[in-house]
This record gives C-alpha cells, structure tokens and sequence, in this order.
C-alpha cells in the first residue's frame, strides 16, 4: 500500500506560501497562473503549482478531497495525472 511521504514529493512551481504534512496539503496560489494547454485561439499556459508523487506501482488507486475560495470566474481546483507539459 502507498501512503503520502511529504520526503519523497516535489513541486512544479514551487508556491510562495503553501503548508504540507502527512496529512493535509495547503496551497495558496499566485493570480494568473495555471496549467492550460492548447486552446483553439493560441493560449497556452504552464506555471501553476503542483506537487508531484511518483509511485513505482504499475496499479495504484487515491483518494483526494479538495476544497478551495473561488473568487474569480475562472478558479479551479483539482488533481491532474502530469507527464510533463504536452501529457
């Protein structure tokens, strides 16, 4: 069984203030960024903060709860499976 080893994580885009235990993970992001991929007029954007775990597992399977403060129209939360910034 995996279990969450904050030793063993790394960041894409590190945040500015974020909190993190065994337990819990606590982003605060930087307005404008984000993780947005070919769009049919040309925008493409690849600076959000994301914590990356790797498993050596050829199957594996988590669980996640997320909350988050929207405060602008666009805001999203989420988890994302990340290759690299074409997967």
């Amino acid at each position: 069984m995996f279990s969450f080893d904050i030793e063993k994580a790394s960041w894409i885009f590190e945040p500015k203030e974020y909190t993190m235990t065994n337990e819990k993970v606590i982003i605060t992001t930087e307005p404008q960024t984000d993780f947005w991929q070919r769009t049919y007029y040309g925008f493409q954007n690849d600076n959000a903060p994301a914590l990356l775990i790797t498993s050596d597992e050829k199957y594996f399977s988590f669980t996640v709860k997320t909350e988050f403060n929207s405060t602008s129209k666009y805001d999203q939360c989420g988890v994302m499976i990340y290759q690299d910034s074409d997967n």
